[in-house]
């Protein structure tokens, strides 16, 4: 039962990212640059899944994002399977050390949105013939390192009950 109120949890959080990234945020853009929601989800639910969970997690959220976006599908599943292994890798640091967050979450946007475009690259969607291109990945991610303040502490109240604080926030 507590498994599949956790994936019920997970397939919400993701759905709902990926949906809000590609509707709301697509015609809503400050700055002409829109968060990458779909990548700060991954990040924060890699935080409290097992490793292989955390992984299928990334790869899902990265095949519904490729699959409602005009990109090369799949090229966002790998980005997103990425970012969920080095989330994976650096989360006992985050767990002891709750000043890396900031910049773990800044970083890991920046290298997924990084490797995006050079894979966008080599499979023929010119991503590097555009100007605007350090834009586009530098103000994501620091809109995800915003909205991070947001969404962390909820998927901690909602897949982390035992991690709980006063408030549900556990940074």
């Amino acid at each position: 039962m507590r498994k599949t109120r956790r994936t019920l949890i997970v397939f919400a959080f993701v759905i709902g990212a990926i949906a809000l990234q590609t509707t709301l945020f697509d015609r809503l853009r400050p700055l002409d640059a829109a968060p990458a929601l779909g990548v700060l989800v991954v990040i924060a639910l890699a935080r409290h899944l097992a490793p292989e969970a955390a992984l299928i997690t990334g790869f899902g959220a990265g095949l519904f994002q490729d699959l409602l976006s005009d990109s090369v599908l799949g090229i966002w599943a790998l980005s997103l399977s990425v970012v969920a292994f080095a989330t994976i890798r650096l989360r006992d640091r985050l767990v002891e050390d709750i000043t890396l967050i900031g910049p773990a979450v800044f970083g890991l946007s920046l290298a997924a949105l990084a490797l995006f475009a050079v894979l966008g690259t080599i499979f023929g969607q010119r991503t590097f013939a555009d100007q605007a291109l350090v834009r586009n990945m530098l103000l994501p991610a620091a809109y995800n390192l915003v909205l991070a303040i947001v969404v962390f502490p909820l998927t901690t109240w909602a897949l982390a009950p035992e991690r709980r604080t006063v408030g549900g926030w556990d940074l």
